[in-house]
C-alpha cells in the first residue's frame, strides 16, 4: 500500500453540507482537538491523497507575476 502524500480532513454538517475542510501533510494521528463543546457532535472524513505525477503541469523560467499568471491560465483553460 503506497503511503499517502496529503490528507483531506473535512468536516461536514447533519445535511451533509461542508462546513471546513483543510489540507494536511500528515495524517492527524488523533481528533482530540474537536473537544469544543461536550454536547456537540462532529461529522468527519479523512481522506487519503496521493500525487499523480502524469497529471502534473510544469511551468519552468518564470519571470514575472504576470508571465505566471498567463501561463497558469492558458493551462487551465481560463480559470
Amino acid at each position: 500500500m503506497n503511503k499517502a502524500d496529503a490528507w483531506l480532513l473535512e468536516e461536514f454538517d447533519k445535511d451533509g453540507q461542508v462546513i471546513w475542510c483543510s489540507l494536511m501533510l500528515v495524517r492527524p494521528t488523533d481528533l482530540q482537538w474537536f473537544r469544543d463543546l461536550p454536547t456537540k457532535k462532529h461529522n468527519i472524513v479523512l481522506t487519503p491523497l496521493y500525487k499523480d505525477e502524469s497529471k502534473s503541469q510544469r511551468f519552468d523560467g518564470i519571470k514575472s507575476f504576470n508571465d505566471a499568471t498567463k501561463r497558469m491560465i492558458e493551462a487551465n483553460n481560463g480559470l
